[in-house]
C-alpha cells in the first residue's frame, strides 16, 4: 500500500469507505471494536487499520478463505489450473447434486456394485463397529445405503469435505433417511495434509476404529492421488479400513459425450463464473487423453480476457487454456499399484465394467516374524 497505508482519515471518510452511517462508526470506536484514536475532540483513523478491520471482519461464509485463495491464485498463474475442490464451494455443490446424470460420470453404478458385493463386504467388516466417515461426501446419499446395506450398526454419521454447503446437502439427506442417527461434521480439505485430527478425535471420543468412506471417483479427480492417499494413510491407524471408488479402464466404453453434456459442463462454471469469467468469453469441454487414460476438462478463452480479482489481476489472451478437471480410468495393476505405493493392503477389490471399489487397510512397514 506504501504512502496510502499512512493516510490519517476523519470518521467521516472511513464510513464512507466501509459504506455505514458515521454514527456507526463512532458507536464502534467508543465501544474499542473499531482502531480509532481520540486527538483533541475528533477521532482519526489510519487507512491501513481499516483495511486490516476488513480482513479481521469477513463473513466466516465467505467464498473462499485467505489460503484457499493463495492457492487457487497460484495454481491458476503457477500452472494454468483451477483444483476440481472448489468447484463445490458455494453455488457449486447444489450444482453438482442436481445433476441428472450420475451414472454417466461415473457414480451410480457404485451402489450396484455394494448392491452385489454386500456379502464380501460384509464378511470381512462384519461384527465390528466403526466410526463412518464419509471423505468428500457428496449428497451423502451413498453413506445412507452404506449404512443400510453393509454397516446397519452405525451409531452415528460423520462427514468431511471442504464445502460447508455441500456438509450441509449431506446431512439433510442423512437425516431424512435416518432421523434418529446423530451426525457430525469437519469442514477441512484432505488434499492439504492428513487429517489425522478429525480421525484421532473419533477414536478418542467413540472408542472405535475408523471406516472411512471415499467414493464417487474422488481420487481420480486428482493430479496426485499417490500423495492424497499417504495423507489419508498418515490418518489411519492399522485397525481402520477404507473403501474407495474409482472409474475402471474400459476401452469400449469412454463416456465422453455424457461428460460433455450441458449440466455437467454447468458446474463447472462455477468457479470460473466466480473470477468473472462470462460465458461469452470462453468455452468448457473435455476431451481424451489416451497415453494417461484419462478424460480432461478445460476452459478455453474465445476472447483475450483480464479482470481483478480480490486486488489480483489475472489475464489470458485468446486461445489460452486453463485445465478444470481431470477424471483417470484405472487398471487393475494400476490400483494395486497406487495402494501398494501409499502404504495400503487391497482386502477385496470388486468391478463392473466401468467402476470399481476398492476396500483396504493400513499396510505396516514391520515385518512379522
Amino acid at each position: 500500500m506504501g504512502a496510502m497505508a499512512k493516510t490519517i482519515l476523519t470518521v467521516e471518510q472511513t464510513a464512507k469507505l466501509l459504506q455505514v452511517d458515521p454514527n456507526t462508526i463512532y458507536r464502534w470506536a467508543r465501544s474499542g471494536r473499531f482502531p480509532a484514536s481520540k486527538i483533541g475532540k475528533e477521532w482519526r483513523i489510519l487507512y491501513s487499520d481499516v483495511i486490516k478491520f476488513i480482513e479481521n471482519n469477513k463473513r466466516k461464509d465467505q467464498f473462499l478463505s485467505d489460503r484457499q485463495e493463495a492457492e487457487l491464485i497460484t495454481a491458476l498463474l503457477g500452472r494454468r489450473e483451477i483444483p476440481l475442490k472448489f468447484e463445490y464451494i458455494g453455488e457449486g455443490a447444489d450444482r453438482y447434486t442436481s445433476l441428472s446424470e450420475t451414472k454417466a460420470v461415473g457414480g451410480g453404478t457404485e451402489l450396484d456394485i455394494l448392491f452385489d458385493h454386500e456379502r464380501r463386504f460384509a464378511s470381512i467388516i462384519e461384527g465390528k463397529n466403526f466410526n463412518l466417515l464419509d471423505l468428500g461426501c457428496g449428497d451423502g446419499k451413498k453413506s445412507a445405503f452404506f449404512i443400510n446395506r453393509i454397516n446397519n450398526a452405525a451409531s452415528a454419521y460423520f462427514a468431511l469435505d471442504i464445502s460447508a454447503r455441500m456438509l450441509e446437502i449431506a446431512v439433510n439427506n442423512i437425516g431424512l433417511a435416518y432421523p434418529d442417527l446423530p451426525c457430525e461434521t469437519f469442514q477441512e480439505d484432505f488434499e492439504d495434509g492428513n487429517v489425522a485430527n478429525v480421525t484421532y478425535y473419533l477414536q478418542r471420543r467413540y472408542q472405535r476404529n475408523n471406516l472411512i468412506l471415499f467414493l464417487g471417483n474422488t481420487i481420480g479427480n486428482l493430479s496426485d492421488a499417490h500423495r492424497v492417499l499417504i495423507n489419508l494413510r498418515e490418518s489411519m491407524t492399522d485397525n481402520d479400513y477404507i473403501l474407495v471408488g474409482l472409474a475402471y479402464y474400459n476401452k469400449n466404453n469412454i463416456p465422453l459425450s455424457s461428460y460433455n453434456k450441458p449440466d455437467l459442463i454447468d458446474v463447472l462454471w462455477n468457479m470460473p463464473e466466480m473470477l468473472g469469467v462470462k460465458r461469452s468469453d470462453a468455452k468448457i469441454y473435455w476431451t481424451y487423453n489416451k497415453v494417461k487414460k484419462q478424460l480432461e476438462c478445460q476452459l478455453e478463452f474465445i476472447n483475450s480476457w483480464r479482470h481483478t480479482f480480490n486486488s489480483n489481476l489475472i489475464q489470458f489472451v485468446k486461445g489460452q487454456r486453463i485445465r478444470l478437471a481431470i477424471s483417470r480410468r484405472f487398471t487393475r495393476d494400476s490400483i494395486f499399484e497406487l495402494f501398494a505405493g501409499a502404504g495400503f493392503k487391497v482386502e477385496l477389490l470388486v468391478h463392473d465394467k466401468d467402476n470399481v471399489l476398492v476396500l483396504a487397510k493400513p499396510h505396516s512397514w514391520e515385518k512379522k516374524i
